[in-house]
Order: structure tokens, then sequence, then C-alpha cells
């Protein structure tokens, strides 16, 4: 039975993620969609596990204004439905946020935005919580697992209450945290709705626009009422020593709350700590109280000052006279791990003199004593990816192409990892499918060649617009698609490419290559770089060839994921168990070195190259590389 699936009052030691995913089985949602993105991933999977016994309806679509547009039409429908993406995909989404706001909702909508402090595993720190000032939509905040699944649950009722879509706000340290949920009772879900017609709200041509922005006003005043009565902003009172500057306060919300709490009971001061889990709009009134009652309040928050503005705005707007610290102690860099909001609580009762430094950008060399070496992050054993990248490499090298002069935009996802030793074959990256749009600019602007990669669920996510524009505008480069037939980095989700959906249903494969053509790029070929890679090197002479003649090219590298594909067929590329003969071995390092596989490691003593089996996952591409035939291949 899937995790999230139990009766009433059971309890469940549940990641964050899945406590949300919990919460919206329990809040009677029909409609759930999403696009895979750390760290928000396990919510979606969580459903989708759940989805059939459930009775709901789950999909990862194909980027995330498509799921967020699918979700918001199930909720004019009458349906309940929700939206997860990690914060930059709530960038992608943010078009049809914005005027979605403007709409309304009917049926409850409910969205998380899995923002990332310290970027974990993304390419900013961006704080999510300034879009709902921008686009007035509102926001709830939980701490804990256990608030994670009930505030999405309250958070369906006031979307209903209000009509507006609602935003949980969670991050790393809330969305993979384990806690104890305590279970509650399910609203029975409802996946079939009506859609009736209203033009004159839902069609927002300008005079439309102009009706609805007063509209949304009003709700928003209705939602700051509700902020000041809910049981989601409440004070706790810690008992202790009474602090130097008087009468201690400290605002807080999100997973900085409990920190907060965990340091102030740490150090023995009587504090009074306003817990904010309804976040936007502010209870401006139980805030004025709080300030009025205090003569010093820190304001904690990840990662910008977006509570503190509004705090010193309502403290001005009252003529209050408090010292409020915020961001001038803290740091607005990486995560507020507790021992800097400790030396924050220190800094603003007068024990310490400074400001708080933010956590190291970088993981520890050292601990307790023992040195940790720096490991770089690398693609699989068996990874496609390596024989596509190799096969490219020498490519040129035959060409008498020297790489180091040719740019490499890259793209979001495992071909990241090409930016690293020994290929070095990332020179930008900016966004999902930046790597077709970057190369249109640079093609046209330099005359150095330009090679882009960019994965399977990237292409149909964000690249084909830019495959389209350099089509269009007649910018020549090479498109390389890392075609894995699977969502690799976030953990193995389906895609257009794949065949079957995020309920586990078979569906049409779309062929990238047949997209390619029809999107009229001059040159396009296919190849399984594993299976036969000599082919794949020889495939990319040719395409080089066309791209100097000032043509369009895409070159496909289709072969699934290894892991995925050892799951699925028992085995990955060719099969087997490889041995390196150490007689016949030269060393010449093609294997260990240029190849860069994992499984293959070095004997210092014998001075030759080994694989370790408990590693290779049996792709055999080291056996075709091997100039001396040295690698040998067992079926078992």
């Amino acid at each position: 039975m899937a995790v999230i699936l139990g009766q009433p009052g059971e309890k469940r030691l549940l990641l964050g993620n899945e406590a949300i995913a919990r919460g919206v089985l329990e809040a009677g949602v029909g409609f759930v969609s999403a696009y895979p993105g750390t760290p928000s991933t396990e919510i979606i999977e969580a459903l989708a596990d759940a989805a059939k016994e459930a009775g709901i309806y789950v999909e990862f679509s194909t980027n995330e204004i498509v799921a967020y547009e699918a979700a918001f039409a199930a909720s004019l429908a009458g349906i309940r439905s929700f939206f997860a993406a990690k914060h930059v995909g709530i960038n992608v989404a943010s078009d049809a946020l914005a005027t979605s706001v403007q709409i309304g909702t009917n049926a409850g909508f409910v969205f998380v935005s899995a923002d990332d402090p310290h970027a974990h595993s993304s390419q900013n720190e961006q704080d999510n919580r300034n879009l709902a000032r921008i686009f007035y939509f509102i926001m709830l905040e939980p701490a804990s697992p256990q608030e994670a699944k009930d505030f999405v649950k309250k958070a369906y009722d006031i979307s209903e209450e209000i009509k507006l879509p609602v935003m949980v706000r969670s991050t790393t340290r809330l969305s993979h945290v384990r806690g104890i949920v305590t279970f509650g009772p399910a609203r029975e879900p409802v996946t079939k709705g009506f859609f009736k017609k209203d033009p004159k709200r839902y069609v927002v041509v300008p005079s439309t626009a102009r009706r609805n922005h007063a509209i949304v006003l009003q709700k928003l005043e209705k939602a700051r009422e509700l902020a000041e009565r809910t049981d989601m902003n409440k004070i706790i009172r810690l008992e202790g020593n009474t602090p130097p500057v008087g009468r201690f306060g400290i605002i807080a919300s999100g997973v900085a709350s409990l920190h907060a709490i965990e340091e102030a009971k740490k150090l023995g001061i009587e504090v009074d700590i306003l817990k904010l889990g309804f976040t936007y709009p502010l209870p401006e009134g139980k805030i004025r109280d709080f300030l009025e009652n205090h003569d010093a309040v820190l304001i904690v928050e990840e990662i910008d000052p977006v509570m503190e503005r509004d705090i010193r705005a309502i403290a001005q707007k009252h003529d209050i006279s408090v010292k409020i610290y915020g961001k001038d102690i803290l740091p607005q860099l990486y995560e507020l791990r507790p021992e800097i909001i400790e030396k924050g609580i220190k800094i603003a009762l007068g024990y310490e003199k400074g400001k708080a430094s933010p956590a190291p950008p970088e993981p520890p060399q050292e601990v307790y004593g023992v040195h940790i070496p720096k490991r770089l992050p690398v693609l699989c054993p068996g990874c496609p990816h390596r024989a596509s990248y190799y096969a490219v490499k020498r490519a040129l090298q035959e060409l008498g192409v020297k790489p180091e002069e040719v740019i490499y935009p890259t793209d979001i996802g495992c071909m990241t990892l090409g930016i690293s030793p020994p290929y070095y074959m990332g020179d930008v990256l900016l966004c999902m499918g930046s790597s077709a749009g970057t190369s249109s600019g640079l093609s046209k602007v330099t005359d150095q060649p330009v090679i882009a990669f960019i994965g399977d669920s990237t292409f149909f996510h964000a690249g084909m617009p830019g495959l389209v524009n350099a089509v269009f505008n007649k910018h020549p480069f090479i498109l390389v698609v890392l075609d894995n037939e699977i969502t690799a980095m976030t953990g193995f989700q389906p895609d257009p490419s794949t065949g079957f959906t995020a309920m586990g249903e078979e569906t049409r494969i779309i062929d990238i290559a047949e997209v390619a053509k029809a999107i009229g790029a001059d040159y396009v070929i296919k190849v399984d770089q594993v299976l036969d890679w000599n082919k794949a090197k020889e495939a990319f002479k040719e395409a080089w060839r066309k791209y100097r003649e000032g043509k369009v090219v895409v070159v496909v590298f289709r072969h699934m994921c290894a892991l995925t594909e050892r799951r699925l067929r028992g085995k990955a590329g060719l099969g087997g168990v490889y041995e390196i003969l150490q007689d016949k071995c030269v060393n010449c390092g093609i294997c260990y070195k240029q190849f860069n596989c994992p499984a293959i490691l070095f004997d210092e003593e014998k001075q030759k190259p080994y694989i370790r089996t408990d590693l290779c996952l049996g792709c055999g591409v080291c056996m075709q590389l091997c100039p001396v035939k040295a690698i040998i291949r067992h079926e078992k």
C-alpha cells in the first residue's frame, strides 16, 4: 500500500513532501499535475503511487506552465486541484499564475512552491515569498511534516472561502525531513466536474483584467481578516531569565521558526515567539499588538527580508517605538541553520556584537579530525550520456577540431555533468531549455563552433521553442539531444519519450527526431551510442560536416538510462560481466581516464586498470573502445 494511504488516527514517519501529498488526499483533491524538480518531486510521486487506489488523477506534465494551466482549469470546472513545482519551476508557470489570481478559483486550488535555500539542487536561491506580493495569492508556510499535511488541507478551505489560489511554501529542509504525521479523515475525491461558461470573467481582455484587479483587492481584504483569526499564526511564550533588552520577541516563519524556538530554549531566556504560518497577507493587527508589547524584536526568515519589510512598514505606520532586528544581523545567504539563529539572538540581546555569518557554501573538508575527500558529481556507471560525450569528443579530435575551441551550451539534467573532467563540455547554463536559446545568440555573434546539449525531458519542456527560433532565424548550430527515455536526475519520472504515464499507463512515445524534422531542422540523425558506439561517432562526424555548411543540425543519441534499463530489462546496454585481461592491457588510459567510467579503477601495485563488477552495470562501451581488445565480456 502507498505510504500516504491509511486510516484516520494512524501515525506514519513521512517525508515533508509525503505529508503534503497526504494533505492533498485528505482534502479530496481530484486532479493533480506537476513537472518533476527537486526538492518538490516526491509530492507527486507519492500521489501517483496512491492515485488508482485513492481514485484520483495524477500526471507529470511536459512543463510547469502546462501543469499549472491544467490544474487551474480543473478548479474552474469545479474539481479541487493541486500543482507542485520547485521554486524555479514557478517561474515557468508565472505567466499563467499571475492571470489565474485575477480570474479566481471555483473549487479549491492549491499549489506548492518548494524553495531551495543554499541551492542544494538548483541554479539559484530564489525566495518565492516575494511573488505573493507581486501576484496577490494567499501564502501559507508550514514548519514541520505535520503542519505540512494540516496546512495543505486548510489551504483548500481558504481557497474556496476567498476564491483565490493558495500557495504553500516549502523549503528543502521541510520537503526532505522526516517526521511523525498523524493522519486525519479524507474527503471523498471528485474527478468529474462541469465548466460553466463565463467569458466576462475567464477571458481576460483588458476590460476584464481591470475589473478583475479590483475584485482581487477586495478578496485580499477578506484574506487579511482570516489571517488575524487563524490558529496558523500563534504566540509561543518561553519562560526563563529576563533578557537585558527588556521585553524581547521573535517573529519567525517556516522551518526557521522551529530553529528559533529551539535556540531560545537553549539560551534560557524569557521570550515571546510569534510563529507565522499564514504569511500573506500578514496579520497586521496581530503583528502591531506584538510590536507594541515588546522593546526589541528579531525577525527570523529564509532568505530575503520579505516579512521584515512589511513588519517595519507596520511599525512605521502605527508609530511604534520598538527596536527591530532582521537582515542587519542575520545573513541573506543560504540556510538559517540553528547555530546562525543562535548567534542572531545573542546579537539582538547584546550578548555579542557584529553580524551572524552565513553557512559555508561548501561542505567541511574535515569532520571530527577525519579528512573528507572532495567528490565531484559524476555520471553513473553505464550512463549512456558518457558514451555520447565521448563520441562527440573523439569525433572532433579525428576531424582535427580542438574541443576547447567549441562553445558548449548545456542544460538542466544529468547532461549538466558534462561540465566535469575529462569532458569539459558545458560553458553556459541559464535554465530549462536554455541550451537551444543561448546557442542561437552565440552562433550569430561569434564565429566559434556551437554544440549544445539537452536531455529528452528538457527538450519537451522548453527546448523546442529554441530550436524553432534557430530554424526560423537561420542560426546554425548542433543540438545534441541526450535521450535516455526518462527524467533521470529527479528520480526516473516519465516524459513524452518514455512510453508510460505517471500512473503507469502505457502511452505513445513521441519521437524527438521526428519532432525535430517537423520543426524544420536541416539535418537530423538518431543513433544508439551504447549498442554501437563507433557508429555514433561516425554519425556525429557527418552531422559536423552538415553544420559547417551552415545548417541547423540535430543529433539524437538515444539509449535508455542504465539504471532504468537494468530495472526494466534486467540488463543495461550489451549486458553481461566485463573483465580487463591484464596480460593484454597496455594501460593506454582510454577506459578509465578518457572515457572515465567510475566502475573502472586503477591498481597502483599492478599499474593496470581493473573493473569492479559490483559497480559495473554492463553497458559494454568500454569493450568497444579498447584499442587492443583487452576488455572481454562474460555472459554471467
